[in-house]
C-alpha cells in the first residue's frame, strides 16, 4: 500500500509542474537547469531526466530569449526570477513529499530519522 501511496504522490508532483510549464519535458528540464550551477549538454539534460536529445535541444531552442543561455560550455538558466522560483517549488514539493513519508512510517510504526532537514 506504501508503495501505491508512493507513485500517486510522484504522479502528482509531475503534473502540478508540467502544467505549469506546458509539459513533463520541459518542465524537468527547467527544474533541471535551475538545480545546477554549471552549463549542461542538451545530451547531459536529456539523459538526466529520461528523455529523447534532440526533444531536449528543441526546447532549449524554443525558450523565449534571455530565459537560457547557450555556450560553447553547454546550456544554463539565465533568469534569477525563474531560477529562484522553481527552486523553490522544488523545495516545497521535497517537504511535502518527506512530510508524507513520515506519515507514512509513523503510521507502520516506525520513527523517521532527524536527517536530512527534519526538525
Amino acid at each position: 500500500m506504501g508503495n501505491v501511496y508512493y507513485v500517486n504522490a510522484t504522479c502528482f508532483k509531475v503534473m502540478s509542474t508540467s502544467r505549469l510549464f506546458g509539459g513533463r519535458v520541459r518542465a524537468e528540464t527547467l527544474e533541471t537547469l535551475a538545480s545546477t550551477s554549471k552549463p549542461l549538454s542538451a545530451y547531459h539534460l536529456a539523459k538526466v531526466i529520461g528523455a529523447q536529445p534532440i526533444q531536449v535541444l528543441g526546447i532549449l531552442k524554443a525558450l523565449p530569449p534571455g530565459l537560457v543561455r547557450h555556450t560553447h560550455n553547454g546550456w544554463s538558466l539565465t533568469n534569477d526570477h525563474l531560477r529562484h522560483f522553481i527552486r523553490d517549488e522544488l523545495r516545497r514539493e521535497e517537504l511535502e513529499h518527506r512530510q508524507e513519508k513520515d506519515e507514512l512510517l509513523i503510521g507502520l510504526g516506525f520513527r523517521p530519522r532527524r536527517a536530512h532537514g527534519r526538525q
